[in-house]
């Protein structure tokens, strides 16, 4: 699998504390820290979700259908560390099946081929055919950008498989104004505190001694969206001003 798609499975779970550290116990046989997380220690990702005026794609997605898409830029590292590198991506679900296709852009292409049309400028093949993928999409929908989820990451992957990997996902915040990516303020918390989202990620089949494992501490996958999670906040918040 190339650094610019992946198609794999993808499975959520809302978990307690207490459940992802008798994860943790569990499968420090099995599994390591990334290279991004030494020690077990989390990195920041914030990602900017882009959406029609009518929230069109969000409110498809909730909807679970066969097929949904949705498109954001998310960038990795801490606030004000002055980089300017981020991932545009265009992430679908078909059938179970995630694809997610993306480049490695600046802030500024990004945000350029979004909402004025400048394509970057790319030499490698499967970068290009990716960059025509998120034309078409872009030609399909007038998106602007909606909302910003930001979370603590700590990511593992199995030893002897590494299409294999866990994330576990705490401080998870929305918002919808102030979309700039160094600003920390103006978030609303989307899962209740104490709890974690969980993902399992895989090429294939999960290994027999994780499905036991979840098994055994009775963890059971969850419907869960970051941006859904967002979007229906958004929704009870704007009802809420109207009673």
């Amino acid at each position: 699998m190339s650094d610019f798609s992946f198609r794999r499975h993808e499975k959520k779970y809302l978990i307690t504390e207490q459940q992802k550290k008798a994860l943790l116990d569990a499968i420090v046989d099995h599994m390591r820290p990334d290279a991004f997380c030494p020690d077990g220690k989390s990195y920041l990702i914030r990602s900017v979700y882009y959406d029609t005026d009518d929230n069109h794609l969000i409110r498809l997605s909730i909807q679970k259908p066969t097929y949904k898409e949705k498109l954001r830029v998310r960038k990795y590292g801490r606030y004000q560390d002055g980089r300017n590198d981020c991932f545009l991506e265009l992430k679908k679900k078909t059938a179970g099946i995630v694809t997610k296709r993306r480049i490695a852009c600046t802030l500024d292409e990004a945000t350029n081929f979004i909402e004025k049309g400048v394509v970057p400028i790319r030499e490698d093949y499967e970068e290009k055919q990716i960059i025509a993928e998120l034309k078409y999409f872009l030609s399909c929908y007038r998106v602007k950008a909606k909302t910003m989820v930001v979370t603590d990451r700590v990511a593992y992957y199995d030893k002897d498989n590494p299409d294999f990997r866990l994330t576990f996902d705490t401080n998870l915040f929305g918002r919808r104004q102030a979309l700039e990516f160094d600003v920390e303020s103006s978030l609303g918390r989307l899962v209740p505190e104490g709890m974690v989202v969980m993902e399992l990620k895989v090429v294939e089949a999960v290994p027999l001694w994780f499905a036991r494992l979840l098994s055994n501490l009775q963890i059971y996958p969850s419907s869960f969206s970051k941006y859904g999670a967002e979007y229906r906040q958004y929704i009870l918040e704007g009802e809420s001003h109207h009673v």
